[in-house]
């Protein structure tokens, strides 16, 4: 379904790219504000030609653009967590694949917003192009404990392919009290993006309506943002799984590049596939 749909986005007129790659297009003018952004390229995207930062969150608007962030929203800049991230489809394009059937296997997977422990906003749908994993987990739990001892290692591994594990933690080491995040962060040493769960919006997303469930549980969604397993509950997540959906091309995305591409990669440091943004925190 969504796979045919997605076809249907190499009609556009603007150049299409498999996320995160890319190729030509916009101005090759004056660079007025000196971010390496030509004027008109600028102009084209929505940026100040005279502004280096247009939105003033600290990134130029080339180290934005160039790391699918947005240049003109001071909410959305380079994680601090620098997890993986892709252009996203544009609204339209996004309502055209999106078929909001549910939550289950073979589901285009619908999205939902909440912050990560930096206190920054994570959006499933910003992940489109990546395999996802979504791992709900509670302090308490001890299998989700033993789980997590192996899950950076597995993270790292894949994430300069395009993959990105969403820890969804629901409860601290009582059932009735919310996670402290920086305290689960440090027992396993993780990076990941880590969520606060307790209210369990999220987990109903991932689990069975009426009756228990238990956990740790994962769901696996494709570079299509397809769910491929839901609700696999207890044990370790499926990585052989995942590794056969890392090896499919990631979908084609519309995105806007300068002519002059490749010159401004090389002074950002970031390089055509690359899914981790090379800046530190700011």
């Amino acid at each position: 379904m969504s796979r045919s749909l997605i076809a249907l986005l190499l009609t556009l007129p603007l150049v299409t790219a498999c996320a995160p790659r890319g190729g030509g297009g916009g101005g090759g003018d004056g660079d007025s504000d000196g971010d390496l952004l030509s004027d008109s390229f600028e102009i084209e995207i929505g940026t100040d030609p005279e502004l280096a930062d247009t939105d003033g969150d600290g990134y130029t608007d080339a180290e934005e653009h160039f790391t699918f962030f947005s240049p003109r929203n001071v909410e959305d800049f380079p994680y601090v967590g620098k997890y993986a991230r892709g252009p996203l489809l544009r609204g339209d394009d996004w309502d055209a694949v999106s078929d909001d059937n549910g939550w289950g296997q073979g589901d285009f997977s619908d999205s939902w917003t909440t912050e990560d422990m930096h206190g920054q906003e994570i959006k499933l749908k910003r992940f489109y192009g990546q395999v996802i994993l979504v791992d709900l987990a509670a302090e308490w739990c001890g299998p989700c404990r033993a789980a997590g001892e192996t899950l950076e290692e597995e993270y790292q591994e894949r994430i300069d392919d395009g993959f990105v594990v969403l820890q969804v933690v629901l409860d601290g080491l009582n059932p009735a009290n919310p996670p402290n995040l920086e305290r689960w962060a440090d027992d396993f040493d993780l990076t990941l993006p880590l969520m606060d769960g307790h209210d369990y919006e999220i987990a109903a997303h991932y689990v069975p309506t009426g009756g228990g469930w238990g956990i740790p549980n994962y769901t696996i969604l494709g570079r299509d943002h397809v769910i491929e397993s839901w609700y696999q509950a207890g044990g370790t997540a499926n990585f052989s799984l995942i590794d056969s959906l890392l090896d499919e091309e990631p979908p084609e995305v519309a995105y806007q590049w300068p002519e002059n591409v490749d010159d401004i990669r090389d002074e950002l440091g970031v390089s055509e596939g690359d899914w981790v943004h090379p800046f530190d925190e700011r």
